[in-house]
């Protein structure tokens, strides 16, 4: 099983217990399956594997596809499986954001995996743990908020379906429906796998408006039509301009951290590659251009920089930065700074100084090579980290070359790239000079592939991740008794039943809990930038 299913897996087991998570990992590690093929493989009674599938497709770990002779089979959703350890973290931005109220609507979404906007309006009002009960208008005016700013999106019929098996019911329906032209030409094709896309797009259309939720509310629970889930892209966004006003502060100041901040937060798409449609990128959409109005509201009276201005490069708050005064001039000239920096995704637009874009491509390469030279410098030493920048930046070379350019002596550069080649983070190509393929008279380029690093990457931080997940299960395994006794008791109880010993062993438990806790969201953010974004 590949790093990432296993790692599903010990999330599936951390949050759902071992019944569910044995039932997900067969499916994870063998593939398409059907109900009887799974209680053969778990030995479970079919009776309760039927349950199992069941509770595991109403929390979206789960696809289903049936064929026309009636024959259900099922895959794990490691995608969506992946995204319950980031349920937590999307918990706190909406209380952050919108307040505890909708917290509570998003945890209980949450907990339900889908549900239509009645079903979920029942069991929260039905909620009795909730300190601030929510009255039912005030759960509306919530549920809408909720939808207009992206933290809860539409789940259709498609959305239960593994991709391939969206595609294939697809192109069958339009060439059932003779829709699409059947041939062997390039054109015929091209036509062909067009439409599929077209129509495949407006299936997992996810899109829902407030209004769209209010009428569903304002008409009977036997006419709802719609079900709805929460959306992870607002965590994803956060965690991006978080990853880039962190860069710019250290560079610039908090001044033009916020600016830069405000200005990718106005890019709102993330995640292209998990869209299931393969539609060809429009140069159009590569460019996001900037609302000026909206980026002073957002830097100087909104939530950018907490309601104070923002400060100059030299950390004071200041009206005026090297003589420019009015919001608007102080936003464009520490734009100019930030695109005269490395930050190049930045651009002004040829015909209007005043007007400024942000280059998507050019804005998700900067962040991905910025986090792969961390993990990188985290491995290695300056010089090997100073290679591997040469080539990035100078294309395929071989040691000669890179001797003049890197300044370092041969035994050094030999050393270094013999620990890059093995670590992955170089590739090495021989072009020979004679058919022979004599090593004196062959020529050895050495490069670096961003796409290989990125997937060497990806893969250890999923390994230390599922490593964090076990050494968690068996840290909560040695106090298995104490935690058993404190579900039962009363919240803010434990001081006066539980004896000290156990007491002092809750509290080391807690406290490891809380660093393991902290470290995977510091591997996952790793993961959003070089993976999601």
């Amino acid at each position: 099983m590949e790093e990432f299913s296993r790692l599903c897996c010990y999330i599936v087991e951390d949050y759902y217990g071992s019944f569910l998570a044995q039932i997900f990992r067969q499916l994870a590690q063998l593939g398409r399956l059907s109900v009887q093929q799974l209680a053969q493989k778990c030995r479970f009674p079919l009776r309760q594997v039927k349950i199992g599938v069941a509770t595991l497709i109403q929390l979206r770990l789960v696809y289903h596809h049936t064929t026309y002779e009636g024959l259900s089979t099922y895959q794990a959703d490691t995608t969506y499986a992946y995204n319950l350890m980031r349920t937590g973290r999307l918990v706190e931005l909406v209380d952050w954001s919108l307040g505890s109220s909708a917290a509570e609507i998003i945890e209980t979404l949450a907990a339900m995996g889908f549900a239509t906007a009645h079903e979920l309006e029942t069991e929260v009002l039905e909620k009795t743990d909730l300190t601030q009960p929510i009255s039912k208008s005030r759960f509306q005016i919530l549920l809408k908020q909720l939808v207009s700013s992206g933290y809860i999106k539409a789940v259709r019929e498609t959305h239960f379906q593994s991709s391939s098996d969206r595609r294939q019911d697809v192109e069958r329906y339009l060439r059932d429906n003779r829709m699409i032209v059947t041939g062997t030409g390039k054109k015929v094709a091209a036509e062909a796998e067009a439409k599929i896309d077209s129509e495949l797009e407006r299936r997992v259309k996810s899109s829902i408006s407030a209004y769209d939720v209010s009428q569903e509310l304002s008409r009977s629970p036997t006419q709802d039509n719609t079900t709805l889930s929460i959306d992870y892209s607002n965590l994803i966004i956060r965690i991006r301009n978080d990853r880039v006003a962190g860069m710019a502060e250290k560079v610039f100041g908090k001044g033009i951290a916020q600016v830069v901040r405000a200005a990718c937060s106005q890019i709102i798409d993330v995640d292209p590659r998990s869209f299931p449609v393969r539609l060809v990128e429009n140069p159009a959409n590569a460019v996001q251009r900037l609302d000026a109005a909206k980026l002073c509201s957002d830097v100087f009276h909104g939530k950018a920089n907490g309601g104070s201005r923002p400060n100059g490069t030299n950390g004071h708050h200041s009206n005026q930065t090297n003589g420019v005064t009015g919001e608007d001039q102080i936003i464009e000239h520490h734009l100019a700074v930030l695109a005269e920096g490395n930050f190049a995704f930045l651009q002004q637009e040829p015909n209007n100084p005043k007007s400024w874009s942000i280059n998507k491509p050019k804005f998700t390469s900067f962040l991905r090579d910025k986090e792969m030279y961390r993990l990188i410098g985290e491995s290695l030493t300056e010089p090997a980290l100073r290679v591997v920048r040469m080539l990035a930046d100078k294309g395929k070379l071989d040691e000669r070359a890179m001797l003049d350019i890197g300044l370092l002596n041969a035994k050094e550069l030999r050393k270094c790239l013999s620990g890059l080649q093995t670590m992955g983070f170089l590739e090495l190509q021989e072009v020979p000079k004679d058919p022979q393929r004599q090593p004196k008279n062959t020529i050895f380029l050495y490069f670096h592939d961003p796409e290989r690093v990125q997937k060497v990457f990806l893969d250890k931080l999923y390994k230390t991740m599922s490593r964090m997940y076990e050494r968690l299960h068996l840290e909560r395994e040695k106090v298995a008794s104490t935690l058993t006794k404190v579900e039962r008791l009363e919240e803010g109880t434990e001081l006066e039943i539980l004896p000290a010993a156990e007491l002092q062993e809750l509290y080391r438990w807690r406290q490891k809990e809380s660093w393991f806790t902290t470290e995977i969201h510091r591997i996952d953010d790793s993961i959003a930038i070089l993976r999601d974004i």
